[in-house]
């Protein structure tokens, strides 16, 4: 497994490189959630620490974006060692023009929720491919006996929903009143506090909790990429948290004493679907 780790701002890759193999870019209005990173700046830094690179172009593209992606993968596909992350199969249409499938991951979100799944996409010469976030672990290892070829969240807050609406926005308008477009959404009868981010493109919001699969590390240790998501963790904690995955990889005996270094940090973690899978109940059916 190699680990991966969002990149949102310059400055966290001088004191995140030492404990990551791939640094993932969120590269500015073609990425669902990014900040005022120098995408070239990053690209110089992280090659001269030798870190591999992908550039996370997930945003859900309309046609007038296909000649502005056609541009992005030209200006970047020069770099042998630049992979990039997509969501969408426009960007995977243009990206298979170029012949550059493999150096994709694609990474649809919820859509691969099976080894059939997977197996589609595995025939197109993929660098990887993304698992949905909300299948059990189970089905993830079935996935991996089938391939390795995969990119899975291994820790951090999920994305729950993804729209190209602006939605706060339109809260404003509505109300004739100001919010911030970074801030927490809270449900009326429920506690957990949901990050919510609009920005030029879309809105997003993430599940109230971290997901942690360091317990079972070992398990998925053949995955392709196991990637650490620090969206809402401060410099300290982001430290922690990889330094801790870094060594565990090295030595699973020390996956024990590095499950409580993390459980220190007092963050929220459940299990979401690990373990659980999902269940939708029918609406009940009235006599009229």
């Amino acid at each position: 497994m190699r680990l991966v780790v969002t990149i949102y701002k310059n400055e966290e890759i001088e004191y995140l490189h030492d404990y990551i193999d791939y640094a993932m870019i969120m590269v500015p209005h073609l990425s669902i959630n990014y900040s005022n990173i120098d995408v070239d700046k990053a690209i110089l830094s992280l090659s001269k620490y030798n870190k591999g690179i992908i550039l996370n172009i997930n945003r859900i593209m309309h046609e007038k974006d296909l000649s502005i992606l056609d541009k992005f993968f030209d200006n970047y596909m020069k770099y042998g060692n630049i992979l990039f992350l997509i969501s969408d199969l426009g960007a995977l249409k243009i990206a298979k023009d170029k012949k550059i499938e493999n150096r994709i991951i694609y990474n649809p979100e919820t859509m691969i929720t099976n080894y059939l799944d997977l197996s589609i996409y595995d025939k197109e010469n993929l660098n990887a491919i993304g698992l949905s976030e909300e299948i059990t672990l189970d089905d993830v290892i079935k996935c991996m006996n089938y391939s390795s070829n995969i990119y899975y969240q291994i820790f951090g807050r999920r994305l729950m929903f993804y729209s190209r609406r602006k939605l706060i926005s339109l809260y404003e308008e509505k109300n004739n009143d100001k919010y911030p477009h970074e801030a927490f959404l809270r449900e009326s009868t429920r506690t957990d506090l949901f990050p919510i981010y609009e920005n030029d493109e879309c809105t997003t919001i993430y599940r109230g909790y971290n997901i942690n699969y360091l317990k079972e590390l070992e398990l998925l240790s053949n995955i392709k990429y196991g990637y650490i998501e620090t969206l809402n963790l401060n410099k300290e904690e982001s430290l922690i948290i990889l330094k801790a995955f870094n060594e565990s990889l090295k030595d699973y005996s020390n996956i024990d004493k590095n499950l409580n270094i993390i459980n220190s940090l007092n963050l929220s973690i459940e299990d979401g679907f690990k373990y659980k899978d999902s269940v939708y109940q029918k609406e009940e059916l009235k006599n009229v």
